[in-house]
């Protein structure tokens, strides 16, 4: 069985992650908040997969670093954490359709959270609201919910 491997993206992994991101994309339009994620890293509402998919991947979005997880060199699934005042914040995971429940996004998970190890900061993951698999995703990491952020504006 090949090997599953968690690494940064780098410019050349914008083509492989633009189909999770364009997956990624439609589910967060059905979910309350999704688009404030997006503006949450600096990039516009309405901005496509492969814009969005390159600048994630070419790391030109400022505190922010994509991880990639790649399956016989294809990438099966991507990670974005956003570094903040505090710590740092998993605020996206996914996982190609055809990959899902082969643990590809609890190895992104334990990427994520080895990399705020790294920097020795505090480690926090977001969940939108109906967001059942990443919230089902971050229990089964050891996540507990501690904080519901409402708003007013939107």
């Amino acid at each position: 069985m090949p090997e599953l491997e968690v690494r940064t993206a780098s410019a050349d992994d914008a083509q492989g992650v633009e189909p999770l991101v364009a997956d990624a994309l439609s589910r967060l339009a059905t979910l309350r908040g999704g688009m404030a994620l997006l503006e949450m890293i600096g990039m516009p509402e309405g901005t496509g997969p492969e814009a969005l998919a390159s600048a994630l991947c070419g790391q030109a979005l400022l505190n922010t670093t994509t991880l990639v997880a790649t399956l016989s060199g294809s990438i099966v699934g991507a990670a974005v954490v956003v570094r903040t005042n505090v710590g740092l914040d998993l605020i996206g995971v996914h996982t190609a359709r055809a990959m899902r429940r082969r643990r590809i996004g609890s190895s992104l998970l334990d990427a994520s959270r080895a990399l705020a190890r790294e920097l020795d900061v505090r480690f926090e993951a977001l969940a939108l609201p109906g967001d059942q698999s990443v919230k089902s995703l971050l229990e089964a990491g050891g996540f507990k919910a501690r904080l519901l952020r409402m708003a007013a504006d939107r």
